[in-house]
């Protein structure tokens, strides 16, 4: 039975983040459905921001909610469009082939395998014989062998060559290309370690220094194996995960325990849940 000061607050704001995610929710799904002009959709909730502040100040709460949640909606509506692409778009610059490029590491480099580095580059030019054109988009490539050390927010230059992404042509199936390009990736491709050069030193953002540091920390305390299991389990670290333990979990069908997923945040989550529980913390 609940007690007297929790039945004396409004149920909405027992879970204040429902109705803001129901409300975000439906316009995602409204702006994939429909399709409606971006113009639009700005100016819509730009009103009903405005007229929900009105109503606020006139102690209106309840039109207030309603009018608020509203925007939420349109924002998410706006968020699932899809908006046109710049002018100066990598997609658009870079024909199919090969092309030198400069462009800053968006997050610190996933190497799959000793050989293979995947990188997600945040294009700023396009470098030609006859020019130095600005252009602007990201672009996901992997990395063929061994590659310059390199860091999140780091400048390289290198020579890649780039292709929109293809997915499978079977109907209902995933769509890869969709996804990339609500991620705002505009091209794929792959490039050789020996054709990258750092154009600025490596200075990664301190949440990068803290998972290196946490890496080196397990490699100096725990076993060879056992560290790169627990580097993969809690960081998505699996560059040094010895191969017959790879395959064992490939064959055992439980590979997904090696990514960072939403499964590993709900088990810790509900971990801290728990001992707060415990401890006496609401």
């Amino acid at each position: 039975m609940p007690s007297p000061a929790l039945a004396s607050i409004p149920p909405v704001l027992r879970a204040p983040l429902v109705p803001l995610a129901l409300a975000w929710g439906a316009g995602i799904a409204a702006g994939t459905t429909l399709a409606p002009s971006p113009r639009g959709l700005i100016v819509a909730g730009a009103l009903l921001l405005v007229v929900a502040a009105l109503a606020l100040v006139r102690a209106r709460d309840h039109l207030a909610t309603a009018l608020a949640l509203s925007a939420i909606a349109v924002l998410g509506a706006l968020r699932g469009h899809e908006l046109p692409p710049p002018r100066d778009d990598v997609a658009a610059t870079v024909v199919d082939g090969e092309a030198l490029v400069e462009a800053r590491l968006v997050e610190e480099p996933r190497r799959w395998a000793p050989d293979r580095v995947r990188v997600l580059l945040d294009v700023e030019a396009v470098v030609t014989e006859a020019e130095r054109r600005q252009a602007s988009g990201r672009v996901l490539v992997t990395i063929y062998g061994e590659a310059p050390p390199m860091g999140e927010g780091q400048r390289i230059a290198a020579s890649l060559r780039l292709h929109p992404a293809v997915g499978y042509r079977n109907p209902g199936s995933f769509d890869y290309p969709a996804q990339l390009r609500r991620e705002g990736i505009a091209l794929v491709g792959s490039g050789r370690g020996d054709r990258i050069r750092p154009l600025t030193a490596d200075v990664p953002p301190w949440p990068a220094r803290v998972k290196r540091w946490a890496v080196e920390r397990l490699n100096a305390e725990l076993p060879e194996a056992s560290a790169a299991l627990l580097a993969g389990l809690l960081m998505g670290e699996r560059a040094a995960l010895p191969r017959e333990t790879d395959d064992a979990f490939r064959r055992a069908g439980a590979y997904h325990v090696l990514a960072v997923s939403g499964f590993n945040v709900a088990l810790l989550a509900a971990s801290v849940f728990a001992v707060l529980t415990f401890a006496g913390v609401s």
